[in-house]
């Protein structure tokens, strides 16, 4: 009978080693850190800093809480976050460059909100912080809260409308004449705009200039005619501008910054972009070290921003996860792990590299989890837990809908 219960034993601790390794391989289950943790919150920071640097056209978002955080440590090294943030958007324009924190946040009249899920690996040891993939749906706060808190403010429009692509003419033709740069810009489009009546109809815009092969040493009659410059040397800027109306005269004002192709991001930045992760957390710009070995290896950031048209309809949590679980043609993102294929082992064998002869050991990503984070510290708290965009982004679903399950991140762009 011992000799029975010795072989059992035997066969019990057997089958536990064997497990082992297959479970570790198929990644670690998944935790739930506390949103207020510190790797959690940076995490947090870096995503939201790599969302902004991969886009091209948009404001910069902001964060303002953390909603949901799950962590799948890594075999090799690190550990995949899967995050659910709160994000607002800013006066900054993505070609700034600039850092969220260093950017204000919009009144809560003209604010776009919303949330951003993303999944980031971050691995300390080898100065990888890396977004694999991200999705962001944005809603303009309601109408019926804006007449409601400011019945007189101007109201968000089209930025399409010929008016307002009359008003950043008139604004720019200001700063072409008073500008100390040595070639006449031009308008690229304009990417916000609102009106408002005073004593007489007020247009505020928001727009893109380009510089043009006009010199200011020359005088150019019609700026329509100037060529722009080649995109590898021109210059863009952001402008505010407005045209306010009265009936004895009209008042022009602008206001703009150029962003150098080359060089947009500021010598603070730039510094910061060099930093470890872990070395600074509240100011490192994120960025993948180009010369580690690793990082070439890592699959490109994929991912996409949805702005909804303006409603007046309250934007839920469950609300704008049914929107990030469709395409622009309304049909449901197939669920599947983004960008990479899986060994056994659970390393990640690099694809379509023919150069590579060898598996490269990587972070195995999984699809984002349907179950939110698990910890009673979720969601965080707000960055500013005060006015009616608080109630509007905290304002939680109906039983029935929170037990929805979320969507899995595709790999649109």
């Amino acid at each position: 009978m011992a000799w029975l219960l010795w072989m059992l034993c035997g066969i019990q601790v057997l089958c536990s080693c064997i497990a082992a390794p297959a479970a570790q391989g198929a990644g670690a289950a998944l935790l739930s850190p506390r949103c207020d943790d510190a790797a959690v919150e940076e995490a947090a920071d870096l995503a939201l800093r790599q969302i902004n640097a991969d886009r091209e056209e948009g404001y910069i978002l902001s964060l303002y809480r953390i909603v949901s955080a799950r962590e799948q440590p890594q075999e090799i090294a690190g550990s995949v976050f899967y995050l659910i943030l709160d994000v607002v958007d800013t006066e900054c324009h993505v070609l700034s460059k600039k850092l969220w924190k260093n950017c204000n946040t919009r009144p809560a009249h003209s604010t776009v909100y919303g949330q951003c899920k993303a999944i980031i690996y971050i691995n300390q040891a080898r100065n990888i912080a890396h977004l694999n993939t991200y999705e962001c749906t944005l809603q303009p706060v309601p109408r019926r809260y804006i007449t409601s808190i400011c019945p007189d403010c101007p109201t968000d429009d089209s930025p399409d409308k010929p008016e307002y692509l009359e008003t950043a003419v008139q604004s720019l033709a200001k700063f072409n004449r008073e500008s100390e740069q040595t070639h006449y810009f031009s308008v690229l489009n304009v990417t916000r705009a609102s009106m408002q009546w005073v004593t007489g109809p007020a247009y505020f815009v928001e727009f893109l200039i380009q510089e043009t092969s006009c010199s200011k040493d020359d005088t150019v009659a019609d700026l329509s005619m100037c060529e722009p410059l080649p995109p590898e040397v021109a210059k863009i800027g952001f402008c505010k501008g407005s045209v306010v109306n009265s009936p004895a005269q009209q008042f022009v004002t602008t206001s703009c910054e150029i962003y150098s192709q080359q060089d947009p991001a500021t010598e603070e930045e730039n510094q910061e972009a060099h930093q470890t992760p872990g070395r600074s957390r509240q100011d490192q710009q994120a960025s993948p070290s180009d010369a580690n070995p690793f990082s070439p290896h890592l699959e490109k950031t994929v991912g996409w921003v949805k702005i909804l048209p303006p409603s007046n309809e309250d934007i839920t949590f469950h609300s704008l996860q049914e929107s990030q679980n469709e395409h622009e043609d309304r049909k449901p993102v197939p669920p599947k792990a983004v960008g990479s294929a899986h060994s056994h082992d659970g390393e990640k064998t690099q694809v379509n590299k023919p150069d590579l002869t060898k598996p490269v050991t990587g972070p195995v990503i999984l699809p984002f989890p349907e179950e939110s984070s698990l910890s009673d510290s979720c969601p965080g708290e707000a960055k500013q837990a005060e006015g009616i965009l608080h109630r509007l982004i905290t304002r939680k679903p109906t039983p029935s809908l929170a037990s929805a399950h979320a969507p899995q991140l595709s790999a649109t762009k």
